[in-house]
């Protein structure tokens, strides 16, 4: 039993995680509401072809690591909730 580490296997995980990352600066391009709404139009299609993409390897990894997979989604909703932008507080007062 072979447990090195083939290229075949660092060229496709370097592949997803480059595809992940263009997916995460996608997503923040499109979110960005000082962007040109077709500039967003553009992000959000690319979204949507890196996430169809990205779906199955992200289905694998929760179904062998759930513990983990729960914590890094976890983590990316909380990072996407900081980014959002602040609540105007209604001052009732004079």
């Amino acid at each position: 039993m072979d447990m090195g580490i083939r290229h075949d296997d660092m060229r496709r995980s370097g592949r997803a995680l480059s595809h992940l990352g263009a997916f995460v600066e996608r997503a923040a391009q499109a979110a960005n509401p000082s962007r040109s709404k077709l500039g967003r139009a553009a992000a959000v299609v690319t979204v949507a072809r890196l996430g169809a993409r990205l779906l199955p390897a992200g289905l694998r990894l929760a179904r062998r690591y759930p513990l983990a997979s729960t914590l890094a989604i976890s983590g990316i909703l909380l990072a996407l909730y900081a980014t959002r932008p602040p609540r105007m507080s209604r001052s009732y007062g004079p």
